[in-house]
């Protein structure tokens, strides 16, 4: 499977669809300033004491999929100078605002809507509407306003969209998308990336080898890939680039003598239980692909196919369910991630 990269611009063409949100004039007057206060000084006396902070209104800091979506923000600035940001990554510049290495953010304008606030609403076709995740966001004043204002940057929150539990990948995956299998495999302790911990890499083995009528056996220090006798599963150096794991079945006279998978430790695995970030590798769509393979399951299906036996997944896409998988890029547009590629292979030895 091949990882498609260009983050900016799936944000920008999937993340913040511009919505067609309707402006008014909330009414309101500059405040009066406070009484009691008196200039000692000889300067100009009518001086502007500044605007106030950016007070966030909403959202809150968990919403579902699909739920709609208002960033909304109290503030005494003019209309059109509040602008609201959104980043997959909490990494930000040296002024404050979020501005991750890959200048994945989007930034779209709030507008009046009263009360003292200005509003962004994420329309239907947004991402942060349709894919569940780990956002962040924050707002700042633009043009005079910023100039205006002691604070011009507000703080960065975190925005997790949540999917609904009853669509959460669980259950067998065979007969629907395949056969089951009976293999059982050992897990390698060879190579482990710093992102997987050995603990989580057992549990979710597990897990996804169960789905399939598979089972996992004890640690080993044997390297999955090699041709040893013994059913492996693990992390090998000698996984090409560009593949994020490769099943192989080692044959003697058209007959299974060994099943090994190795996965590939130089990609950024995220081994769950949250969906991955848009530059990451979800490791259990991965697990369940490859294993689908053990369990004697060959032939492959297209990206964006909803089968966990697909060719390819793209950073910050995954297949856990029939009702539980995202993918970047559909719509039969150029690609905009890097896709990494899924492989089966028989090696014979008779």
């Amino acid at each position: 499977m091949r990882m498609r990269h260009g983050l900016p611009f799936l944000l920008v063409l999937l993340l913040l669809v511009p919505a067609r949100a309707i402006a008014q004039d909330d009414g309101s007057s500059d405040p009066e300033a406070p009484p009691g206060e008196t200039d000692t000084g000889s300067g100009d006396q009518s001086q502007d004491p500044g605007l106030g902070e950016l007070d966030y209104n909403s959202p809150a800091a968990r919403i579902s999929r699909g739920t709609p979506l208002v960033f909304a923000v109290r503030t005494e600035a003019p209309a059109g100078s509040v602008v609201i940001r959104v980043s997959s990554s909490d990494d930000t510049d040296a002024d404050g605002r979020l501005a991750d290495e890959d200048g994945a953010w989007v930034d779209e304008t709030a507008t009046a809507g009263g009360d003292g606030l200005q509003t962004w609403t994420a329309p239907a076709s947004s991402l942060l509407r349709r894919r569940p995740g780990h956002y962040f966001w924050q707002a700042y004043l633009q043009g005079e306003a910023a100039d205006e204002s002691e604070d011009p940057i507000g703080p960065v929150r975190e925005l997790v969209v949540t999917q609904p539990m009853a669509f959460r990948g669980r259950g067998k995956l065979f007969p629907k998308f395949g056969r089951g299998g009976g293999t059982s495999f050992y897990l390698s302790s060879a190579g482990f990336p710093a992102t997987v911990t050995g603990k989580r890499f057992r549990a979710l083995a597990k897990e996804t080898a169960a789905r399939w009528g598979l089972r996992t056996l004890r640690w080993t220090s044997a390297v999955a890939g090699r041709q040893d006798g013994f059913n492996v599963a693990g992390f090998s150096s000698a996984v090409p680039d560009d593949v994020l794991g490769v099943e192989t079945d080692y044959t003697v006279r058209g007959r299974v003598i060994e099943r090994d998978l190795a996965l590939n430790p130089d990609e950024n695995w995220t081994a769950g239980p949250d969906y991955p970030a848009l530059d990451e590798v979800d490791l259990e769509s991965v697990l369940l692909h490859e294993l689908g393979h053990m369990a004697g399951n060959r032939r492959h299906r297209k990206h964006c196919a909803n089968s966990p036996m697909i060719d390819a997944l793209g950073e910050g896409e995954w297949w856990r369910g029939s009702r539980d998988h995202w993918f970047a890029d559909c719509s039969g547009s150029a690609h905009m991630s890097r896709a990494g590629v899924l492989a089966h292979r028989v090696i014979r030895i008779d």
